[in-house]
């Protein structure tokens, strides 16, 4: 019957089909020429009546075929533009008419009130954007985000030329990487205003606690001007918020999701309803002495369960009101997911034999279930007094909770294959962080010539960790059962305990920038100027408790469970701080000025500025957790930086730039980092305890970019740059460096380190094009960066030598890729996405050893995403990440020591030791979108 009806319908089109013309076009902006992407046009037959519609595709094309010769209405509509009517003819079969059209901007004047049609957050107002900066920007916008398989910021990242992520323990996308710089030396702002992080050891903001649902296009600067803050050596991440619309919008979803390793193994969970918040000190004071029944068994319980489905749901309104005076953006965010991570590593060492090949010290298998919750809040008001003054409020609230349990078996010994000595460990960690900002702003034009922008800002970032307990143990493990055996409640380097700690950064800042327009001088020329005035205050709070060492209390005959294990009394039944130095206090006032020009000359459009930035730091340390009589409890270090910028903008015609970019930046050090910190190797989570640096100095960056910009058409792009920088005083975390042959390496702790000089050269390749329906978007960053450290040879006499290695920067990708294949299907509203990442070959751990620096295999990530809209506002979609499961693997470029030796997951032995590999799964989700405006 379906064959049938196709030949009835092929026979009664084909004729039509013979006596048809042809109708197409490209419809454009007529102030900027861009292409306007999903205009509705039709035909309408002034006869019968009859209507044919299209929409131009994604290179602002349209086509209509086989329409039959007669009188039309042709007619555009697209919102935000005035409608485009014309009267064409089609006399034969045969013509072929071209039609195209330039649209006028919709434009309506209400009591000073300019309303236009609303393009922000669409790939044109991206491309547009990157096209008028001075500085080297990429720009993702919402609509981009929306159709990717990214719920994150921090997974988004990973999409921009020139930049990758790190990932957390759980395997989710954490830090951005901008153009193989570490963390440290980017910074995060939203709407343009640095926040804190809740991080309880970094300065850098985690991007996975903000959703991406909430951006209106989220922009990397990869140079800086004066009028931007200066700690970006690397570049800037800008998460621009959504704002009110023009017209009312609306836009929910819900999504539910599986990980696969969820269906092949257990999820380790707990019951946390009476976990304690505080600590026995903190409730009964600190003459307290606990007892082993001051502390709560359900939450050091483990429980194996098969997970519920993630659930994803979020909701967005925004509207105007009073005449168009008063707009409201609000929107919330819930996700829910359960992430299981199966990995091993190894603590490596080296051979004195010659080469030094590598010694395999204690191997960790484990098993992670971590559940996480995301919350997030979002408020934007603003409110137009008139076309002169205007004032906005942004609150936003975002909160990130993790619940994960540990379950692994730590081994020491390799010779046999059969019954071998294990510990096995157990960790319980209740992970809570928050961070909530206002942002108070003001937009005022004082005179013609003359306006001031100002940002008055209270953010504070929290970080709490209630009640992380450790369940140590040792046994036997039986190969023919595949089980440990024999298992009793033991520490060897791992105690029993339980621990709190939190702290909470909060910041206080006022900005304020002057334009004064220079059109008098040359028209489109400015003189800015402003300053920024910043206080930064955290405290940080930290107590353990360990259980007292018991023997003989064997699982399955006394316990089966924590809970009934009988530790007779704590070790430490007042509660310890001591000898860690991680109670304090700690402050940083910013105070900075900056005058800067832009200027538009006949052939080109120039940019020069000077910022100035003094920073005080100080700490004092609780003297009950100071580690020693003689410690400098408190310290405070100022120092004044002044930082130049300049940029070089030549148009080398409408649709092409050539930009030249220098600036100097700045690295502050963290808190956790100044202060001498000491952080024990604990939980089977490190094999390296952790040192704080008072004597750290701040890392100074000169930066250099070169970029030739190709805007053809549309959202179409070509860009290429090239970059350059160096580092002084790079800080990295390592072992402590060494500078005599006699001195011997110490490498049971890290602690951050200024290092000589660093350099950093790249190359970057941008591209993106559409073919109607069909479009491609790629970028490709070639980055190679020198640092010379000493290092540590082992003779064969066991003597130790010093020499220089050069090596990549820690965290430094030699190859980056991003590619991505689209289709867009405007007509039917179906809409594809399949995304490769490439991040290649980086240095993850610095060893203290020659030519033993630990690095990160090279990874290929593939996603897919696909939507089907059914034209009411209902859209059904299906994301799948990470559908390779690739592992992040770490491993050494040396031979085993021995490599006969029945090392586990070593393929290699004689070339290549690997020291990690965590698998995470691939993921699934499938929802439904509602929108209408």
């Amino acid at each position: 019957m379906k064959l049938f009806s196709i030949l009835i319908f092929l026979n009664t089109a084909w004729p039509l089909a013979l006596n048809a013309a042809s109708v197409q076009g490209t419809v454009t902006d007529s102030e900027s020429g861009e292409l306007l992407i999903g205009a509705l046009i039709t035909l309408t037959n002034n006869e019968t009546d009859e209507v044919y519609r299209t929409v131009t595709g994604l290179n602002g094309n349209y086509r209509f075929t086989n329409v039959p010769a007669a009188s039309y209405t042709f007619e555009i509509r697209f919102i935000g533009y005035e409608n485009y009517t014309q009267q064409i003819n089609l006399q034969d079969s045969t013509q072929e008419l071209r039609v195209d059209a330039a649209l006028e901007t919709d434009e309506q004047t209400l009591d000073e009130i300019v309303v236009f049609g609303d393009r922000r957050g669409t790939d044109a107002h991206a491309r547009a954007l990157e096209r008028r900066s001075v500085n080297v920007t990429n720009i993702v916008s919402a609509r981009q985000i929306q159709l990717s398989p990214d719920i994150t910021v921090a997974n988004v990242i990973q999409r921009v030329s020139g930049l990758s992520i790190e990932r957390n323990s759980s395997g989710e996308a954490q830090y951005a990487i901008v153009r193989g710089m570490d963390k440290r030396y980017n910074n995060t702002l939203v709407n343009g205003i640095k926040i804190p992080s809740p991080d309880n050891e970094n300065r850098f903001v985690p991007l996975d606690i903000f959703p991406a649902v909430f951006l209106e296009r989220l922009e990397v600067s990869k140079s800086l001007t004066a009028n931007m803050e200066a700690d970006a050596i690397g570049g800037t991440v800008n998460m621009v918020m959504r704002t009110a619309p023009y017209d009312r919008f609306f836009d929910a979803d819900v999504q539910i999701g599986y990980n696969q390793i969820n269906f092949d193994r257990p999820f380790g969970t707990y019951d946390r309803s009476n976990l304690n918040r505080r600590s026995p000190k903190e409730v009964h004071g600190e003459n307290y002495r606990a007892t082993p029944a001051d502390f709560p068994v359900e939450n050091m319980t483990l429980q194996q369960k098969t997970p519920l489905p993630d659930i994803l749901a979020s909701a967005t309104y925004g509207n105007r009101f009073l005449r168009n005076r008063f707009g409201v953006m609000v929107g919330g965010s819930f996700q829910n997911s359960y992430k299981p991570v199966t990995n091993y590593f190894y603590d490596p060492s080296v051979n004195f034999r010659e080469g030094n090949p590598l010694v395999m010290n204690e191997l960790i298998e484990r098993e992670t279930s971590a559940q996480t919750q995301r919350m997030a809040f979002h408020t934007k008001l603003d409110y137009d007094f008139n076309r002169y003054q205007n004032l906005s409020l942004y609150a936003g609230h975002y909160i990130l909770n993790e619940f994960r349990v540990r379950d692994q078996i730590r081994r020491e010994s390799f010779v046999s294959t059969q019954n071998y000595a294990v510990y096995p460990i157990t960790r319980f960690t209740n992970t809570l962080q928050d961070i909530t900002t206002f942002d108070l702003n003001g937009q005022h034009s004082l005179f013609d010539n003359f306006s001031m922008n100002w940002h008055a800002v209270y953010s504070i970032a929290r970080n709490d960790r209630p009640d992380d307990g450790v369940f140590s143990r040792a046994g036997q493990f039986d190969t023919s059962l595949n089980q440990v055996t024999n298992e009793i409640v033991y520490f060897q380097g791992e105690r029993n305990s339980r621990a709190w700690e939190r702290n909470t950064d909060r910041d206080i800042s006022l900005l304020m920038d002057f334009t004064y327009s220079l059109e008098s001088l040359s028209r489109g020329s400015e003189l800015q100027f402003g300053g920024l005035a910043r206080n930064k205050i955290r405290d940080n709070y930290f107590n353990y408790y360990n259980y007292s060492q018991i023997f003989g209390q064997f699982r399955g005959s006394d316990w089966n469970e924590f809970g009934e294990v009988t530790f007779a009394s704590m070790a430490n039944p007042f509660g310890s701080g001591d000898r860690s130095n991680l109670i304090y206090d700690a402050t940083e006032d910013i105070y900075s000025g900056y005058i800067n020009t832009l200027w538009q000359l006949s052939f080109a459009q120039v940019q020069a500025g000077v910022r100035a930035e003094h920073t005080t730091q100080s700490y004092e340390i609780n003297p009950q957790s100071a580690s020693s009589g003689d410690l400098e409890l408190s310290r405070t270090q100022s120092y004044l930086n002044v930082f130049p910028s300049f940029s070089l903008k030549v148009p080398l015609s409408d649709r092409a730039n050539l930009k030249a970019n220098y600036y100097k930046g700045i690295s502050r050090p963290g808190f956790y980092e100044i202060v001498p910190t000491i952080r024990g190797a604990g939980g089977g989570d490190s094999f390296y305890s952790e040192r704080g640096n008072a004597d750290l100095r701040p890392s100074i960056g000169h930066s250099a970019d070169l970029r030739y910009e190709f805007f053809p058409r549309g959202v179409d792009q070509f860009l290429i740059g090239v970059f350059f920088k160096r580092i002084i005083d790079p800080i990295e975390y390592g072992f402590p460096q060494v500078t005599t042959a006699d001195q011997r390496p110490v490498t049971n702790r890290i602690l951050p380190q200024n290092f000589d000089d660093a350099t950093n050269f790249g190359v970057e390749v941008d591209y993106t094009r559409y073919f109607n329906r069909f479009g491609v978007r790629m970028n490709y960053t070639f980055t190679q960066s020198e640092i010379t450290t000493n290092k540590v040879v082992i003779n064969p006499d066991r003597s130790n030598s010093i020499v220089n290695q050069t090596r990549p920067l820690q965290g430094q990708s030699d190859h980056i890729g991003n590619l991505s294949l689209l289709y867009k299907g405007l007509q039917n509203g179906l809409d594809l996405q399949l995304v490769f990442n490439y991040t290649g070959e980086r240095i993850a751990f610095v060893s203290p050893f020659y030519e033993a620096d630990h690095y990160m295999r090279p990874m290929t990530q593939l996603d897919f995403s696909v939507e089907k809209e059914f034209g009411t506002g209902l859209v059904a979609f299906f994301k799948a990440n990470n559908i390779l499961d690739t592992p992040y693997q770490l491993y050494v470029k040396k031979p085993l020591a021995v490599p006969d030796d029945p090392y586990p997951y070593q393929t290699d032995p004689a070339n290549v030791g690997f020291v990690r590999r965590d698998l995470f799964g691939q993921s699934f989700r499938a929802g439904i979108r509602y929108s209408f405006e």
